[in-house]
C-alpha cells in the first residue's frame, strides 16, 4: 500500500512509535494530536469537534488513517463515562464520516484492546472468535468502536482492519500503566532518589504482553498485508503474571527492592488471566513478536533513567 499515513494520537506512546515504523518503511506520516501546537507533521485535532475531524481529512486526504486516538486510562473513562464514550465511540465515528466523504478508498486500522473480551479466568488462548463481555466503561467504548468500524465495512464498504491489543509494554509507558510504575520506581532506587521499596497496586492476574515497537510493527503490516473487514489480535500467546513480571524488572535492575503491593485494583480494571492467539495476524500478514519481556524491561529501564537525567518528560 502506497501514499500518505495519518496517525491520530501520534505523540502517545503507541503512537510515536508507529510514526516511526512507517517512517522506516519510506512512507510519508502525519501525526495529530489533541491540543498540540501545528507544524509540518502534526496537526491539532479534538475528535469531539466534527468539523475540525472533517477538515483535517479534507486537507490531507490520506491513504491509510491509523486511529489510536482515545480516552485510553481505564479510570479516567471510569470517571467521566460521556466523555469516554464521545472521545472514543463517536469520536472514531466522526473519523469513519470523514473519510467516506473525502478519501473512501482510504484504509482505516481501528486499535481495540484485550479488554472487550472481559474477565477471562482459564488461562487459554483467546481467539478473535470469542465473545465480547466488556466489564469497563473503557473496555465497553472500545467493543462498541470495534463493532462501529465492523458495520461500517458491512453497510458502506469501509475498507477497515481492527486490532485488538492484549498490552503493551516498553521505553517511555507512562507511570498511569503497568509496569511503567514500577519501572520508574526501580529506575529512581537505581540513581539513589528512592529507598529500595517497588510500590504498586494489586498483582492478581496474569496478561499478555507485547512490547511497543513490535505493536507498532504489527500496525504497519494489518495496513499493508491485512484483510479488509478482518480483525486481530496483537499478542504473544503468553500471559505474564504480574508478581513474576515485576521481579524480572528488579533482577534486570539488579537493586534488592521489596515491593509493596496494594491488594486494591485500579479504576476501570480486574485482575484475570489473558493471552491472545495472534496465528491470524501471523498467517495473513507474516507478523509475530520479536522483542523478548527481558529485553523490553530493560530498555524501559535504560529509558527511564536517560530521561530523568535529561529532565524529559517520561
Amino acid at each position: 500500500m502506497t501514499g500518505s499515513v495519518l496517525v491520530t494520537g501520534a505523540t502517545g506512546f503507541l503512537g510515536s512509535y508507529t510514526v516511526t515504523a512507517f517512517q522506516d518503511a519510506g512512507r510519508e506520516v502525519v501525526g495529530t494530536s489533541f491540543g498540540g501546537t501545528v507544524e509540518r507533521s502534526l496537526v491539532a485535532l479534538d475528535l469531539r469537534s466534527a468539523g475540525q475531524v472533517d477538515g483535517v481529512v479534507a486537507h490531507l486526504r490520506p491513504s491509510v488513517v491509523v486511529h489510536l486516538a482515545a480516552i485510553a486510562n481505564p479510570g479516567e473513562a471510569q470517571a467521566d463515562p460521556a466523555r469516554a464514550y464521545d472521545v472514543n465511540v463517536l469520536g472514531q465515528l466522526r473519523l469513519i464520516q470523514a473519510m467516506s466523504r473525502h478519501t473512501p478508498e482510504a484504509r482505516l486500522v481501528a486499535m481495540s484492546s484485550a479488554e472487550i473480551y472481559g474477565r477471562i479466568e482459564t488461562g487459554e488462548l483467546v481467539d478473535e472468535e470469542a465473545p465480547l463481555r466488556p466489564a469497563s466503561v473503557y473496555a465497553a467504548t472500545k467493543a462498541a468502536a470495534d463493532l462501529q468500524a465492523l458495520q461500517y465495512h458491512l453497510s458502506d464498504g469501509l475498507n477497515v482492519v481492527r486490532l485488538r491489543l492484549f498490552g503493551s509494554v516498553g521505553p517511555g509507558r507512562s507511570v498511569e500503566y503497568f509496569p511503567g510504575r514500577q519501572v520508574h520506581a526501580v529506575a529512581a532506587i537505581l540513581d539513589g532518589r528512592a529507598e529500595p521499596v517497588v510500590p504498586t497496586y494489586s498483582l492478581a492476574g496474569a496478561r499478555d504482553y507485547v512490547d511497543v515497537r513490535d505493536v507498532a510493527q504489527a500496525i504497519v503490516a494489518a495496513a499493508d498485508r491485512g484483510r479488509s473487514g478482518a480483525v486481530y489480535n496483537v499478542a504473544t500467546g503468553h500471559a505474564w503474571p504480574l508478581r513474576q513480571l515485576v521481579e524480572r524488572l528488579i533482577a534486570i535492575g539488579g537493586v534488592a527492592a521489596e515491593i509493596k503491593e496494594e491488594r486494591k485494583l485500579p479504576a476501570g480494571r480486574h485482575g484475570a488471566i489473558v493471552a491472545g492467539d495472534a496465528t491470524r495476524l501471523r498467517e495473513d500478514t507474516g507478523w509475530r513478536p520479536r522483542i523478548t519481556m527481558d529485553d523490553s524491561l530493560r530498555d524501559a529501564l535504560t529509558q527511564a533513567r536517560q530521561a530523568t537525567t535529561t529532565g524529559t518528560d517520561a
